[in-house]
């Protein structure tokens, strides 16, 4: 039985068992190196995140399973192909869109007090992740 240790962000350290043993050739590599600045301006808050060697697919699992916005939960569990709007109507969440182009998918949260942008833009083999928290 092997021990893993679960740290997120402003919480104690939590110990959780971990009981399956996995060979290490199937599981899959979520990139580890992110390089991260964050700025505030009045109302605004932008976070940008550099995730080396990684495609858009792996940033974006990997922030709804780090909870890296508010409401990552809802998020589709997929990136979607095309642009979509996903209505939710629940906790102050109006909906969420998601505009995709080739090499970049912006998805907007659209809060009663205001709205979250999640920007992930591929740069040849690194992605550019901005999450942008904006007041009414």
């Amino acid at each position: 039985m092997n021990e893993v240790i679960i740290t997120k962000k402003d919480s104690v350290s939590a110990k959780a068992a971990v009981t399956e043993n996995i060979p290490a050739s199937q599981l899959k590599e979520i990139p580890a190196q992110k390089e991260c600045t964050e700025k505030q301006v009045e109302y605004e808050t932008e976070q940008v995140c550099i995730f080396k060697n990684a495609d858009i697919d792996e940033v974006y699992q990997r922030t709804i399973k780090d909870n890296e916005v508010e409401k990552a939960e809802l998020l589709l569990s997929d990136l979607p192909k095309q642009n979509i709007t996903k209505e939710i109507n629940q906790d102050g969440l109006i909906s969420i869109s998601y505009t995709v182009s080739s090499k970049k998918t912006e998805i907007e949260f659209v809060f009663a007090g205001g709205v979250t942008t999640l920007s992930l833009e591929q740069q040849n083999t690194d992605v550019k992740r901005v999450i942008i928290h904006s007041a009414d």
